[in-house]
């Protein structure tokens, strides 16, 4: 077993703890199935290096990418199938004593027919991997150690215009409190001078700011960011009806996540198969995935592919460019 603080390898551990710098082991890879080493490798390929704030569904994200499990099955059809097979097989050999040559044409049609059957029988299911182990290891890793980056809960309900850019460029209203706080921990309202608010008003000092804003500045360019699942695409229609901003009869810029985009994001697509696609949280993106996908939207693109896919070939561009220097 590996010391994530030391980097030594002990074959036994005294008392769960490294022999070698005294490090307490929380997993135990045999009764676990992963070890401190591997959590705290997907800890920080989730947070980025421990340095952006994260959750649980980004965690488990990051973790199911690659792990789409595949089954298949005999449905009615492929039972039937093989039920013809045998029948067919059946009257082909007593056809061949007998001698009957139409008893034979049709024991070779009925094989003939359940080889289709079963041909187009067999059912291939594809699932994300299950949650389970990511909400275990979580649980037991909190009960022992912290992990300061991630975000369970929301937490800035008392947060002022501190959490404002200096200069608003755009709102954005977000479906979950838990996103919004993913955003402003993470700085998104600096970086995409925005002042984001959650569909419910929170934070309640925002969500005045932002009231104060749409009165004023009919010009105001207005962004929702929801889950791929039917209450996230639900968010245009409740806020056109919604008393806690005055947005009736405002156009507004529905750039969330859809079930569409979820086929179309690699990062998505290797987590969540075809099948599925309604039921992504948006933050089963990484945060420099969501970041760059609004910050397309803040210059025109109509969703978050879009910036998410320019900002993936700039990235390769500058691989490319270095390794050729």
């Amino acid at each position: 077993m590996t010391c994530p603080e030391c980097g030594e390898i002990s074959e036994a551990v005294a008392d769960g703890r490294c022999g070698a710098c005294g490090y307490a082991f929380v997993f135990q890879p045999e009764l676990d199935g992963t070890s401190d080493a591997e959590w705290l490798d997907l800890v920080r390929r989730t947070s980025a290096g421990n340095t952006r704030y994260f959750t649980e569904n980004q965690l488990y994200s990051r973790y199911a990418r690659g792990r789409v499990q595949t089954t298949r099955e005999i449905s009615r059809r492929g039972g039937l199938g093989l039920a013809l097979i045998v029948l067919g097989l059946a009257t082909w050999v007593y056809a061949l004593k007998a001698d009957w040559g139409l008893t034979l044409v049709a024991g070779v049609a009925i094989t003939l027919s359940g080889v289709w059957q079963v041909g187009t029988g067999v059912v291939t299911r594809r699932e994300p991997t299950p949650r389970e182990p990511i909400t275990r290891w979580l649980a037991k890793w909190l009960a022992a150690k912290e992990l300061p980056m991630l975000l369970q809960a929301p937490q800035l309900a008392h947060a002022g215009l501190e959490l404002s850019p200096l200069r608003v460029e755009c709102l954005v209203i977000v479906e979950r409190d838990l996103v919004l706080d993913l955003l402003l921990k993470n700085d998104a309202h600096q970086q995409l001078s925005a002042l984001i608010v959650s569909e419910r008003g929170y934070p309640e000092q925002l969500a005045r700011e932002a009231r104060r804003l749409l009165d004023e500045r009919s010009e105001l360019k207005v962004i929702l960011l929801h889950d791929a699942t039917q209450r996230g695409v639900e968010l245009k229609s409740r806020l056109g009806a919604s008393s806690t901003l005055p947005l009736a009869g405002r156009s507004l810029l529905d750039a969330g996540l859809f079930a569409a985009e979820v086929s179309q994001i690699e990062a998505l697509t290797s987590a969540y198969p075809s099948g599925h696609t309604t039921q992504v949280p948006v933050d089963a993106l990484s945060y420099a995935a969501l970041l760059a996908g609004l910050a397309g939207v803040t210059r025109g693109a109509l969703s978050l592919a879009p910036g998410i896919f320019e900002a993936a070939d700039a990235r390769s561009a500058a691989a490319d460019k270095e390794r050729a220097a």
